[in-house]
């Protein structure tokens, strides 16, 4: 176990790093772009600009190699789940029969709530990874998209902007997750509610938005994004900037996150998912007593 921990730790400190040099690679090639978009003469790219986009793209391929890990992490935690999810079963059954204490099937009960917590927190961490690689891959797209008037929206292959004209505010968020819940009967999926460590470290303000774990592609995406457009509050949707794979979609629901200075934002939210797969640990554990 002391292994796997050191590892979980080591590949989140590789990642963190890797991001960050993606960021400030990413943040430097813009600047070029800028400063050549508004000079006169032709579009030229220069080497520096080129050597940027080289080490974007082997800092992305560094971070897909880290999760890589990190899934092979969760396979270990699902295995582990496995297991004390039926050594849990055992000990209900025996204690049933009179032949064990009430304590040993107590304990079983919170190895089982232990590990299912380290399972949701590899999926969330794998699923706020996947939303950060392709926020960073489709960086180009979105200089390169049109700006937007009040309530314009725009619509390419791998990305969806609505500039809705809404006062949005964090506020009306349980606006969207009262209407998600009535229409599918389950949480909405949210990833990251406002500011979060990850923001922090990339030095990008989210504090007044949110990041919804659903392909905007799908049945509940789509309806999402509708409901989304008739209240007039904006999002970004992201339908995945890894070719041939579903990961990384999500929907960015409120104004583009702008850069913040080093100092940053204080992160009086945080990363957070409700969604069946994070839910608490210990409500998904079978009932063993005073079950209603």
């Amino acid at each position: 176990m002391t292994r796997r921990v050191l590892f979980t730790v080591t590949a989140r400190v590789a990642l963190m790093a890797a991001l960050l040099l993606s960021f400030k690679g990413s943040f430097a090639q813009d600047s070029l772009k800028n400063k050549a978009a508004n000079s006169p003469g032709n579009r030229r790219v220069n080497p520096a600009e080129s050597e940027l986009t080289r080490s974007r793209t082997d800092v992305i391929q560094k971070i897909k190699e880290t999760r890589a890990g990190a899934e092979k992490l969760l396979a270990l935690h699902e295995a582990e789940r496995q297991r004390s999810a039926e050594e849990y079963e055992r000990r209900r059954d025996v204690y049933y029969q009179g032949l064990i204490a009430r304590k040993d099937v107590l304990d079983a009960e919170q190895v089982l709530v232990d590990v299912m917590a380290r399972v949701d927190e590899d999926k969330r961490w794998l699923t706020e990874t996947d939303a950060v690689v392709t926020e960073v891959s489709m960086r180009d797209e979105l200089l390169r998209s049109p700006g937007l008037a009040a309530g314009g929206y725009n619509e390419t292959s791998t990305l969806l902007r609505f500039n809705g004209a809404a006062l949005w505010s964090l506020a009306d968020a349980t606006n969207i997750e009262q209407y998600f819940a009535r229409a599918f009967g389950h949480a909405l999926p949210i990833s990251a509610l406002g500011q979060t460590a990850t923001h922090d470290r990339l030095h990008l303000d989210h504090h007044n938005a949110m990041d919804v774990a659903i392909h905007p592609d799908s049945t509940e995406g789509q309806a999402l994004l509708n409901y989304l457009r008739q209240a007039g509050i904006p999002f970004i949707a992201f339908r995945s900037a890894v070719p041939g794979a579903a990961t990384g979609a999500h929907i960015h629901i409120g104004k583009p996150s702008p850069v913040i200075g080093r100092s940053g934002l204080s992160s009086g939210a945080k990363a957070i998912s409700n969604d069946p797969v994070s839910k608490s640990a210990a409500e998904k554990v079978p009932c063993f007593e005073n079950c209603r």
